[in-house]
């Protein structure tokens, strides 16, 4: 009987991936899922196509760059990463192209690195002897920057102190130049090449949170890193709970040396920094994140994107536990992806920069059509939410070799061996992944 389950099982995931292979949407030679992922795209910034970029409309602009890309591009040699496919270097440009220029228009705005501003804002007043956190419910989003509240563990404080003593012109340039290497590290951890991690900088999730000055560039490092280095993923915790949720990886997959040494960690800086900060300071915190769940449903904009705002707090609690428990139903890379999937339903407060989470399990399809598609189409506004949702398709389908037009073609996927290049003639495969290391195997018993 439980063979007969696991082999239901087996061939429900194999549909699933033979779906989202869509090899099903070629016609003799021609792969019809291409110029339908373009469109798709398209209809994805709909709304960006008639703003204007130096007097010039989005949407002109993007068909101009991108033909002036391809034109460049059109020696064979140069295409070689994406594949044989001319439609497919035409929808890999189409999509980053669309990236660049909205990039330019968040940039255009005024009011840059936000969050960075609350961050030294807070510690320094802090550092003068006020309150950085919260202390009672509002009703209005604070005016500025300097207003707002530090929301982190205080052991961060000082390390924003510190800086919110130097010049800020410097801080901010070497704050953002910080951002930019740790999301680039954080690609390079997950097994992308040099172009494509420098490439995936522009993808909006991305470029929101540097341009807000936000910690998430960080703490996607430290999930990347976690695959291998499973001490970071505590680490995470510092920042915020969802973001150490990840952490239950390591339980799950009895790594325990990388659970120790990143609780080890945490307790070390908690110790080093508590005569720094006083009992006082955690206390503030605690109480500060309590008032800033009493103001989400009078300020319905701290919610962000998250589905807290549409349920009561123990409902949501289940809620986000149910998809915890869900991601533990795997192990390997597809659990760690799977937890990094669970942690964007898990917040409290979600914005654009939360969901870069989503993109290892989106990275998990084995088309690259499939992949440049949701990059393209689920880039910016509630579309983000494609990412995560998506990402769960990625995460249980049967495990594929990426094929040639996917950002890993050539590889296993995220988090690849060392050195373990898959070598094929062809531009796709459809051998399942070789198994990964660790002492407890998925559902299936495939990583």
């Amino acid at each position: 009987m439980i063979e007969a389950q696991r082999r239901l099982v087996e061939e429900a995931r194999a549909w699933l991936a033979e779906i989202a292979s869509l090899r099903w949407a070629r016609i003799g030679p021609f792969n019809l899922a291409i110029p339908v992922a373009m469109a798709v795209v398209v209809v994805g910034f709909l709304d960006q196509l008639g703003r204007p970029i130096a007097g010039v409309p989005f949407g002109v602009l993007w068909i101009l760059m991108t033909a002036a890309a391809l034109s460049v591009l059109r020696v064979p040699s140069a295409v070689a990463p994406v594949g044989r496919s001319w439609l497919g270097l035409a929808l890999v440009v189409q999509v980053v192209v669309a990236w660049l220029l909205f990039d330019i228009l968040l940039w255009q705005q005024t009011n840059h690195l936000y969050d960075m501003d609350v961050y030294l804002a807070s510690a320094g007043r802090w550092l003068s002897g006020g309150q950085p956190y919260m202390t009672g419910p509002i009703s209005a989003w604070p005016q500025t920057a300097r207003e707002d509240f530090f929301l982190y563990p205080p052991p961060l404080l000082p390390i924003f102190g510190l800086l919110s003593r130097l010049p800020n012109q410097p801080v901010a340039i070497g704050w953002v130049g910080f951002l930019l290497a740790c999301s680039y590290s954080s690609f390079r951890a997950l097994g992308l090449r040099p172009t494509w991690s420098l490439l995936l900088l522009a993808f909006p999730p991305v470029m929101i949170g540097i341009e807000s000055g936000n910690v998430a560039s960080v703490t996607f490092l430290l999930f990347a890193l976690g695959y291998r280095a499973g001490g970071s993923l505590v680490l995470d915790g510092l920042f915020k709970v969802q973001t150490g949720l990840p952490a239950l990886w390591l339980v799950r997959t009895r790594r325990w040396r990388g659970l120790i040494v990143g609780l080890v960690a945490v307790a070390g800086i908690a110790v080093l920094t508590l005569p720094i900060v006083g009992l006082d300071s955690w206390r503030a915190w605690l109480a500060g994140l309590g008032y800033r769940a009493e103001s989400q449903p009078a300020v319905i904009s701290l919610f962000g994107f998250s589905y807290a705002r549409y349920m009561p707090g123990a409902l949501f609690v289940a809620f986000a536990a149910a998809f915890v428990a869900l991601a533990l139903l795997f192990s390997g890379r597809r659990g760690l992806a799977a937890l990094g999937l669970a942690s964007i339903f898990a917040s409290p407060s979600l914005w654009p920069h939360g969901f870069v989470f989503a993109l290892p399990a989106v990275l998990m399809f084995e088309s690259g059509t499939a992949v440049w598609l949701l990059l393209g189409v689920a880039a910016i506004g509630s579309n983000m939410w494609l990412l995560p949702y998506f990402g769960w398709a990625a995460v249980v389908a049967q495990r594929r070799l990426p094929d040639a037009l996917h950002p890993m073609g050539g590889t296993e996927g995220p988090w690849p061996r060392p050195g373990a290049l898959i070598q094929s003639r062809r531009g796709t495969t459809r051998a399942p992944w070789p198994a990964t290391p660790g002492p407890s195997p998925g559902p299936g018993g495939r990583p």
